[in-house]
């Protein structure tokens, strides 16, 4: 293995399934059959492209990392947000080597990391044994749904006037049943009601129909 670091270009073409635009964090690990790593986290600042990441589109990134022995033979890729960004294909250049072309052309799982091992074809891919890295989001949250508001309540003034009106109503009742109680009398000889000083029922009804019209 080489000393020291070593200067490596990455370039990311991304799927035409992929969104428009993204705001999803990408981080890339690659390496070689020794074991030696180059981690990447967070790419941007592409040197080449419009570095967002958008459909379609292909972005030139430089990285500096670790020198790596020829080849390159592993490379991973770890997601974090929203939008199921989704790569075609990242290509490696390395200083006095070949590049090497990893192919995707699929969605990448969400805060894991996920890609290819070559290093190893004897025996299963192993992951590069890095835990995901942890970013500040940079999209905005959701939008927290907002409950519809409680109605008001009736008003002390409202239930107030509902008894006032209540007790007015009997009272003015009573009276007018007093007031045509005094032009009944009974005559006890033959256990019938007679009507005295010139009033009747009909007029009664008079009364108390006045006494509600003029409530409502």
């Amino acid at each position: 293995m080489q000393q020291g670091t070593c200067p490596y270009t990455v370039v990311v073409m991304t799927s035409c399934l992929s969104p428009e635009t993204t705001r999803d964090q990408i981080s890339i690990v690659f390496g070689d059959a020794d074991g030696n790593k180059v981690y990447a986290p967070r790419l941007g600042g592409s040197v080449k492209g419009s570095g967002g990441l958008g459909k379609c589109s292909t972005n030139t990134f430089q990285v500096r990392g670790q020198c790596l022995n020829n080849p390159i033979c592993s490379l991973f890729i770890n997601r974090n947000g929203p939008d199921g960004w989704v790569p075609e294909s990242i290509e490696i250049y390395a200083q006095g080597s070949k590049s090497v072309k990893f192919d995707f052309s699929k969605s990448v799982p969400k805060n894991t990391w996920y890609g290819h091992n070559n290093c190893n074809t004897t025996g299963q891919p192993s992951s590069p044994g890095l835990p995901p890295p942890e970013f500040p989001p940079e999209f905005p949250p959701e939008t927290p749904s907002i409950p519809p508001p409680t109605p008001p309540r009736p008003s002390a003034a409202a239930y107030r006037r509902g008894d006032g009106e209540s007790v007015f109503l009997a009272f003015a009742i009573a009276a007018a049943t007093a007031i045509a109680a005094l032009f009944f009398v009974e005559d006890k000889d033959n256990g019938k009601d007679k009507i005295t000083r010139g009033i009747n029922y009909k007029q009664y009804a008079i009364v108390i129909s006045y006494v509600t019209t003029t409530l409502n």
